[in-house]
């Protein structure tokens, strides 16, 4: 009964088109079969099956920090495989074949590693171009100063030998000579020495006066040591001053006695103060600490102007500077050489009593 059912029911539904559509569809599938490999087990390799192989090696060696500039070093690999041999069992342990991995590329690479210095690359453009702008910075800068006046100022004189005529109260005619000795005695001492004798009246009046001055010479100049004012023989007229650098006392000399006193930093006598501008120039250092062995103060010159002197019929120019003692009509009035290292070549005083006594260099030698 049940097989009559199925083939009326495959009778109904098996048609011809049906099974031509089912025909095309069983080719199409066993084409797509055969295009990626063909159905399992349809083909076979006839080459005996691989033998699996297993080797026991060591442990591989830490590795070594090599620098960047040497060579790698030859690593350790594996031998290669050996093809089985069914007459011999393979061998359990094979050693490691030690085969140095050295190629063209690896020396290459390394030498490529190592740091080498590169030489600098010169900019012709550029160093011409700064060679140029250097040239034009120095032109354009502005011409150095001519140099100062002690620069260029001949060294202070060994010796120097001045003469002097000496006129009193404005008279013409000489009342008498002086004369005024500077001498190096060694490279780092000097002495000086005024000697002032008066004629006729003057002498009467003025009979003669004497002023040493000695000490050292230094960077700074002058620094005495002692001096003396003898005022003919009169002992009440003479004054001497002693100069004691280490301890910065100074003492004065009379004839009451003596005293002593602090002694400032670059102190001067009557005497050396005038030769001191041969070390520093007028109107550099106008204020100045003196003594004539009787007192110390502190005495001020002022700029009184330039004056051109005829000594020995030859014209010197000169710098006036001057001093007036306050609260009197004392007066001294100094004339510096300028061609000659500021020597004094004039001198003129006037006394608290209204008298004027006045020098005049007639000859200066020095050298």
């Amino acid at each position: 009964m049940q097989a009559q059912r199925l083939r009326h029911w495959m009778a109904q539904r098996v048609t011809k088109p049906f099974l031509v559509g089912l025909l095309c569809s069983l080719v199409l599938h066993l084409g797509v079969l055969l295009s990626i490999g063909g159905l399992p087990g349809w083909q076979r390799s006839s080459a005996p099956p691989a033998l699996l192989q297993a080797r026991l090696l060591p442990p591989p060696s830490p590795p070594v920090a090599q620098p960047a500039s040497s060579v790698p070093t030859p690593s350790v690999v594996p031998a290669p495989s050996v093809a089985p041999n069914p007459s011999k069992a393979p061998s359990p342990l094979l050693p490691p074949v030690t085969i140095p991995e050295v190629t063209p590329t690896d020396t290459v690479t390394a030498v490529a590693e190592t740091p080498q210095a590169t030489p600098p690359v010169v900019d012709e453009a550029a160093e011409a171009a700064a060679t140029q702008a250097a040239a034009l910075a120095a032109w354009h800068q502005p011409a150095p100063p001519p140099p100062s006046e002690e620069e260029t100022a001949a060294p202070p004189y060994q010796h120097v030998s001045t003469t002097f005529d000496l006129f009193l109260n404005g008279q013409t005619s000489p009342a008498g000579s002086a004369s005024i000795e500077y001498q190096r005695e060694s490279p780092d001492t000097y002495q000086l020495q005024w000697k002032v004798q008066g004629r006729g009246l003057l002498k009467l009046l003025y009979p003669s006066l004497e002023q040493v001055s000695r000490g050292s010479v230094t960077l700074a100049g002058l620094k005495p040591a002692f001096y003396r004012y003898a005022f003919g023989q009169r002992a009440d007229k003479t004054y001497e001053a002693t100069f004691d650098w280490a301890q910065s006392s100074l003492t004065l000399k009379t004839s009451k006695g003596e005293q002593q006193l602090a002694l400032p930093a670059n102190t001067q006598d009557l005497l050396s103060f005038m030769y001191q501008f041969m070390f520093i120039p007028p109107l550099q250092e106008m204020r100045v600490t003196l003594t004539n062995g009787r007192r110390l103060g502190e005495y001020e010159y002022v700029f009184e102007g330039e004056d051109t002197l005829t000594i020995a019929d030859r014209s010197v120019a000169t710098v006036h500077i001057a001093h007036t003692r306050g609260g009197t009509d004392e007066k001294i009035d100094l004339w510096l050489a300028s061609e000659y290292r500021y020597v004094p070549v004039k001198i003129k005083k006037l006394e608290k009593n209204g008298m004027v006594i006045e020098q005049v260099a007639t000859r200066l030698i020095a050298d």
